[in-house]
């Protein structure tokens, strides 16, 4: 098994002929036709495998790839030459797949019809293969547009392949993905390219280390994160805009659950770049929520002068909202915000400081239930004076119990003996933010309604029907969750 190192990118068709200008070195241009298979019940697609048959330079060859092999960059790839038009199953059977076909058979998917232009650049030590993939892909009767640039680390340091993107990104607007060829062919298929982007296992183990456990949960969350953007820029929708945020939030709770080894200048401005992305989507998801959810339920049966008016301004602030978030994910700073993730996740600092060898070399179980207790004990310790928190300092003791709902579920996988204790954790840490939530939500809905409309009256109005006086109860919820949090038994130890 060989395995690739690269970095891909969709990009604009009329910005392709300008990618190329820029990259300097010894070129060809490829013709390469493919045929993706599977069992009729997509057992290598839910396996995380693409089994293709490509003919092109150098006679045809089947090809078997996994998602990832160690990381979103890395993957397991598989090729042998071959000679019918079919796969064959000899070759198969000498790679993973020989455990999920059971004998299936094999049909056509879908097919590929890309001309690849490769350039050969070199830099110094650095040699890195460029390829430019224009083409379709082909299911029955439906078709995709494909463009898009990969960057292959041939020799020399992973860094360079991160420069050498930087670069071609300040001149053209490249957009880190992390969707193959396969996932797209497989999603236009199956009628999948509407379903809302989800975040995949990370498939951590007990025997890994803290910085593969790091590596691990940041590729899966970058992984949400581009998936979840690229939706919002085909079909922006609620779910899609949630999922967006979501992916945004965990990245930066990452950066503080592994803290010690995400303290140089770069983390720090990934943390905010993060912050800054994750706020372009507040006041679309707090409409969102308000309009779905609040508005749609307490005004079902209220009757008051001016309704008609209030959803008007209510349904066009909707529509400014959406629009400067999707100005934001449209921005160079967004494209840039996918970029320097992945940069500090492969390259960062972090993955060669002699200073850090310890902790990232060190066992991720031992590393986890400190970092788990330390955050436990923090919340226990705020969760005490809750009585005297204002709405400000009960938003942030929502934060904390995020960030350790978070770590809980992210972490548990290390801790298999215990998976009972885990999930009532988890459930635990999720209800303090569910309560939490419900009292910060019922705080800023005034302010809310008045971002909808500037007139006293009606906003007055508005309030009367969807700002319930609760609160006492919401109270006596977050306190008997926060109770039941701190009480609950440790998975970790």
């Amino acid at each position: 098994m060989d395995r690739e190192i690269e970095l891909k990118f969709l990009i604009p068709p009329e910005a392709a002929g300008e990618a190329l200008a820029l990259l300097k070195g010894e070129g060809a241009v490829r013709q390469l036709d493919a045929t993706y298979y599977d069992t009729p019940g997509h057992a290598l697609r839910r396996a995380g495998f693409g089994l293709r048959v490509r003919d092109g330079e150098g006679g045809r060859k089947q090809t078997l790839k996994s998602a990832s092999a160690g990381g979103v960059f890395s993957r397991g790839e598989w090729e042998t030459p071959i000679s019918g038009p079919a796969p064959d199953r000899d070759a198969l059977a000498l790679t993973p797949a020989a455990g999920m076909l059971n004998g299936e058979p094999l049909h056509p998917v879908f097919t590929t019809r890309i001309e690849r232009t490769v350039r050969l650049v070199r830099i110094g030590e650095t040699e890195i293969e460029a390829a430019l993939d224009r083409g379709e892909l082909h299911a029955g009767s439906l078709r995709a547009a494909v463009c898009e640039l990969e960057l292959e680390l041939k020799a020399g340091q992973p860094a360079a392949l991160f420069d050498l993107g930087r670069q071609l990104s300040q001149r053209v607007p490249l957009r880190l993905s992390l969707s193959s060829k396969a996932e797209r062919g497989y999603g236009l298929a199956l009628g999948d390219r509407a379903a809302p982007p989800r975040r995949q296992s990370a498939g951590l183990t007990p025997h890994a280390s803290v910085g593969e456990a790091l590596q691990a949960l940041g590729r899966v969350d970058l992984a949400h994160l581009c998936a979840a953007l690229e939706a919002l820029r085909d079909h922006p929708d609620p779910e899609d805009l949630h999922q967006a945020r979501v992916a945004a939030r965990r990245l930066r709770a990452l950066l503080k659950i592994f803290k010690p080894l995400a303290q140089d200048e770069a983390a720090q401005r990934l943390d905010g770049a993060l912050d800054w992305l994750a706020a372009e989507f507040d006041t679309a998801r707090d409409l969102d929520v308000f309009a779905g959810e609040v508005w749609e339920k307490a005004a079902s049966g209220a009757a008051f002068g001016g309704r008609d008016a209030f959803e008007r301004a209510l349904k066009a602030a909707r529509a400014n909202a959406y629009l400067k978030m999707e100005a934001a994910v449209a921005s160079p700073r967004a494209r840039d915000v996918l970029l320097e993730t992945a940069a500090w996740l492969e390259a960062g600092a972090w993955t060669t400081d002699p200073a850090l060898r310890k902790v990232r070399e060190g066992r991720a179980v031992a590393f986890a239930g400190k970092a788990l207790e330390r955050r436990l004990r923090q919340l226990a310790t705020r969760a005490q004076d809750f009585d005297d928190l204002d709405a400000h300092g009960r938003h942030r003791l929502r934060l904390k119990g995020k960030i350790l709902r978070y770590a809980a579920e992210d972490l548990s996988p290390l801790f298999p003996e215990h998976p009972k204790r885990a999930r009532r954790f988890v459930e635990a840490a999720r209800a303090v933010q569910d309560a939490l939530g419900a009292l910060n939500d019922r705080a800023v809905r005034r302010d809310l309604i008045r971002q909808v409309t500037p007139d006293e009256a009606l906003a007055h109005a508005a309030e009367r029907v969807t700002v319930d006086d609760d609160e006492p109860e919401l109270l006596s919820a977050a306190r008997a969750a926060l109770s039941d949090l701190v009480s609950a038994k440790r998975f970790w130890s």
